[in-house]
């Protein structure tokens, strides 16, 4: 769980007094990725399964950079056009689509253990930099982007969102 945001403001504020411009410089700052972390999620797709590995269609060059390259763990959760899956979770080791040797998010990243090809994972609280980080890589990098007015299903700011709110646009794409 995230601390309170006064912590980081007052971790900032504190570490800006000792420093030694403090005579001549103003502090201009936000937190913005703890601000913003619940802007955005990415809905990826499950493209193969071999045993613990999980081949998905987004990766390290694209929207889940922090989570390759910055070791961030994001919140994840399965959407399946049938809503129901395993209780059971497993931890998943997943690849990116470019066959680069780093276009992997090594985990835990704890999912169904029936997750399969043609599921989507949502993964929660990739924030504003999600999409400005993602590169044209090996020639991925194209995304479509959906609106929701839902509750993100992972919070940092009070209670968890309860019950499916994962969007129509999701319900309604799986189903074709």
């Amino acid at each position: 769980e995230p601390p309170e945001m006064q912590r980081f403001v007052d971790a900032i504020t504190d570490a800006f007094e000792d420093m030694l411009v403090l005579e001549n410089a103003k502090l201009w700052c936000e937190p913005g990725r703890a601000l913003v972390a619940e802007a955005e999620s990415v809905v990826v797709r499950v493209d193969l399964r071999k045993d613990k590995a999980l081949y998905i269609n987004d990766g390290s060059y694209g929207c889940l950079f922090d989570a390759a390259h910055a070791d961030w763990k994001f919140p994840m959760r399965i959407l399946r056009a049938s809503g129901i899956s395993s209780a059971t979770l497993e931890d998943y080791t997943l690849f990116g689509p470019t066959c680069d040797s780093i276009d992997t998010l090594p985990g835990p990243n704890l999912l169904p253990e029936d997750i399969r090809e043609g599921d989507y994972i949502e993964v929660g609280m990739v924030g504003a930099y999600g999409a400005a980080l993602a590169t044209q890589f090996n020639g991925f990098g194209t995304y479509e982007t959906a609106e929701a007015s839902d509750t993100p299903f992972a919070t940092m700011f009070g209670d968890l969102a309860t019950g499916s709110a994962h969007g129509a646009f999701i319900e309604k794409d799986l189903a074709r």
